[in-house]
């Protein structure tokens, strides 16, 4: 079988005899590696047309390949050919030649010639197969009215053939003209010309049968090693058919959606949504593959083509609850460029989201922080240009803050500072954080001075990528401080020449403060000499008053018994004479007290300290109203002494003579009512407490009544109680205050009054002896 590009006559001339051959034409030969007849044609088969051609036509037929070896057996041979001529070897070697010469290639059409045996005609057409000679189908072994009879009964006893028998032979041997013949050769020439592009075809489609068997095993092959690839990446990844119908679905999307492979391959219908938001909806592939005009509104797109797009999206059914992926779908396209199906890889980024939430959070908080901020900030590249100015910086240079980008730090720092900006870099280039105050140009090109604070900025290897700086414009603080500077020189000199006042005032106070003392001394040595002075007549007249009073009424207002006017004169006198005992008495308190403030003041007071238990003593001090009490139905006293009171350590008299005086003051200003007294643990302190339930005090008076010679009361309000030296409170102050303690009162006019003194507790080397 052969290709032919143009079609051949209908009935090309059969080549005879004596004509051009194989040489008058293009070469044919069969090429080495030609495929052999067997290979394309099935022999039975063609046995089985060369038998049914040979008995139709009456004619013997053979088919060999170019070198003449037969590859059919022979069809309908006749007698004379068969056995008698190929029974000689002679008569088979020339039937061997005789046939390979018959059929040399030719595509001109059959070869008709007489054979070298016996002369008979014979005919030759070639079998070609895509344009190479594969084999030769021979027909032939008849005689026609041109043949000598005698020739070929010459030929029998050339070859020594049995002259009767090849005469017998010969006379069975079919008749036929030349004519005739020659149409079987054209008719054979034509079927074998159709069988040779039949073989062609059919071998070719057998090629592209073989080829696409081929190429789908090799497809089959691609689809396993796909599937494999697609099962093993690490991004769930899923691909749908032209129908939308799952054909993939990997490990890492059963492990994504908790739905197995096997449960999704085949569902169609945006089935694969259900794993995504709980019902059957379109996902990105289906906008790839072109099934949806455009992505749901749900997605973020990030990259759009006609049948690809990345996006990413909340979803919320799947296991675990909500999570933030990306996507991926591609179309996928067979070699004509039809859409055949998509692919999507989803990459679960919540993680990352959440990160980039946070991220632009900061980064969004961070540019707040920076528009909003007072200072200007300031970012620089490693060559110093700036990348990056807020507005309160652009704002303070005069710029807008795109006008800044770029711009070295340099064009912007004064030639004063300049020394000062090269430090600053020098120790940034050193890692060091630096503080400058730098004056800058504004665009006007007015300085004005800052302070600029830079920190080194590194990437995330550690290498320098330039600075940030922190820009305060302290040009008001540098006039303050030019200001403050002629104020402080102003200052100085004014401190000077007041210094020099001062010390001489200094001079004269000391000078005064040694008058002082002195006349502190004289004081206190006249208080001393007075009051023992005074003590010797104070107690001639307490005594002959008392003497005078007691023998008055006992001798003498008896005898006035009789007379109502001598008497009423003789009670006067007793009155006059109480009087003046009263008024002796109170001028003698009146000097004890001087005298024990003199000496608390000065520092001569003895202090005779011991370790003792405050209940007792404050029990004796309380025996000291006993008698005023005792004339004072009216008033009720209570004492109250907590057990777990600490021991003082203190001067027991000093104690009495603290709680004497504020227990008198109570009684005296209370009419009628309650006094209590009160002792009690305070933490670190003992607590001494004295209320009543008396006239009170006036609330502007509570921080002087401790003054001394301070009275409360010099009005109506107190003036039937009794006078007293307006020491006492004051004498109080001084001994607590000796003892580390505090004393203090609250009250209200018509109130009553408690009075507290807090003592501290003695420790525990207080009272012992020294070792």
């Amino acid at each position: 079988m052969r290709s032919r590009q143009d079609k051949e006559p209908p009935h090309p001339k059969p080549r005879v005899d004596g004509e051009a051959g194989p040489s008058g034409g293009p070469s044919l030969s069969s090429a080495p590696n030609a495929p052999r007849f067997e290979d394309v044609f099935s022999v039975e088969d063609i046995q089985r047309l060369q038998d049914a051609f040979a008995e139709a036509v009456n004619v013997a037929s053979l088919i060999t390949d170019p070198s003449g070896r037969p590859i059919t057996r022979p069809s309908n041979f006749t007698t004379l050919c068969r056995d008698v001529i190929r029974a000689t070897p002679k008569g088979r070697a020339n039937c061997r030649r005789s046939d390979t010469v018959l059929g040399r290639a030719t595509d001109s059409g059959p070869t008709i010639a007489k054979c070298e045996s016996a002369g008979l005609i014979d005919g030759a057409t070639c079998i070609f197969f895509d344009g190479r000679h594969i084999a030769t189908w021979l027909i032939g072994q008849v005689i026609d009215a041109s043949v000598d009879l005698e020739t070929v009964m010459a030929y029998a006893r050339e070859i020594g053939a049995d002259e009767e028998t090849f005469r017998e032979a010969l006379a069975r041997v079919p008749r036929m003209s030349r004519e005739r013949f020659g149409k079987i050769c054209q008719a054979l020439h034509q079927f074998a010309d159709l069988l040779s592009n039949m073989a062609l075809t059919n071998h070719r489609q057998s090629e592209l049968i073989a080829a696409l068997r081929q190429a789908q095993e090799g497809v089959k092959i691609r689809d396993r090693k796909l599937a494999d690839i697609i099962d093993f990446l690490p991004d769930p990844t899923f691909v749908v058919d032209g129908a939308g119908a799952v054909v993939f679905w990997n490990r890492a999307m059963e492990t994504l959606t908790g739905v197995a492979a096997e449960d999704m391959l085949g569902k169609a219908d945006f089935a694969y949504g259900l794993p995504f938001y709980g019902y059957a909806t379109p996902l990105l592939i289906d906008y790839a593959r072109g099934a949806v005009k455009r992505p749901d509104a749900r997605y973020a797109v990030a990259e759009l083509t006609e049948d690809a797009v990345i996006a990413e999206v909340t979803v919320a059914a799947l296991p675990g609850g909500p999570r933030h992926v990306w996507a991926k779908a591609v179309a996928l396209r067979d070699g004509s460029g039809r859409i055949t199906g998509g692919i999507e890889a989803i990459r679960d980024v919540t993680d990352r989201h959440f990160a980039d939430m946070a991220l632009r959070e900061s980064e969004e908080k961070f540019r707040r922080i920076v528009e909003t901020a007072g200072e200007g900030v300031w970012v620089l590249d490693a060559a110093w240009r700036t990348t990056f100015v807020n507005r309160r910086l652009a704002d303070m240079l005069g710029y807008a803050p795109g006008e800044m980008l770029g711009i070295a730090f340099d064009d912007f720092v004064s030639r004063e500072s300049t020394q000062a900006a090269r430090r600053q870099m020098d120790g940034l280039h050193r890692d060091a954080s630096e503080v400058q105050e730098l004056r800058l140009r504004r665009k006007s090109r007015e300085e004005i001075w800052t302070l600029v604070s830079t920190s080194p900025l590194y990437d995330a290897t550690g290498k320098a990528q330039g600075a940030i700086a922190m820009v305060t414009d302290i040009s008001e603080r540098k006039k303050t401080e030019a200001a403050l500077a002629n104020h402080r020189q102003r200052l100085e000199a004014e401190v000077e020449k007041r210094t020099r006042d001062l010390r001489l005032q200094a001079l004269e106070l000391a000078e005064a403060n040694i008058r002082l003392s002195e006349l502190d001394r004289m004081k206190s040595v006249f208080l001393s000499t007075v009051s023992h002075e005074l003590r010797t007549p104070l107690t001639s007249i307490l005594g002959f008053a008392k003497l005078i009073g007691r023998d008055f009424n006992d001798q003498f207002l008896p005898l006035a018994a009789d007379s109502p006017a001598l008497a009423a004169k003789g009670r006067r006198i007793a009155d006059n004479l109480s009087v003046v005992f009263g008024e002796a008495e109170r001028l003698t308190r009146l000097i004890n007290d001087v005298l024990d403030l003199s000496r608390i003041e000065s520092g001569n007071m003895s202090w005779r300290n011991e370790r003792f238990s405050p209940a007792a003593v404050v029990s004796k001090a309380a025996r000291s109203i006993e008698g005023i009490l005792e004339q004072r139905p009216e008033v009720a006293f209570h004492i109250q002494v907590a057990p777990d009171v600490p021991d003082l350590y203190m001067d027991p008299d000093q104690l009495i003579q603290v709680v004497s005086n504020l227990l008198q003051n109570a009684v005296k200003f209370t009419r009628a009512g309650t006094v209590r007294l009160e002792v009690c643990n305070h933490g670190e302190t003992v607590r001494i407490a004295v209320a009543d339930t008396g006239i009170g005090i006036p609330l502007e008076e509570l921080d002087s009544i401790f003054d001394k010679f301070h009275q409360v009361g010099r009005s109506d309000t107190v003036q039937e109680v009794a006078k007293g030296t307006g020491l006492g409170l004051a004498i109080c102050r001084q001994i607590v205050h000796h003892y580390g303690g505090s004393i203090w009162a609250e009250s209200s006019l018509g109130g009553g009054s408690v009075f507290t003194v807090e003592l501290p507790a003695a420790k525990d080397t207080d009272g012992q002896a020294p070792s």
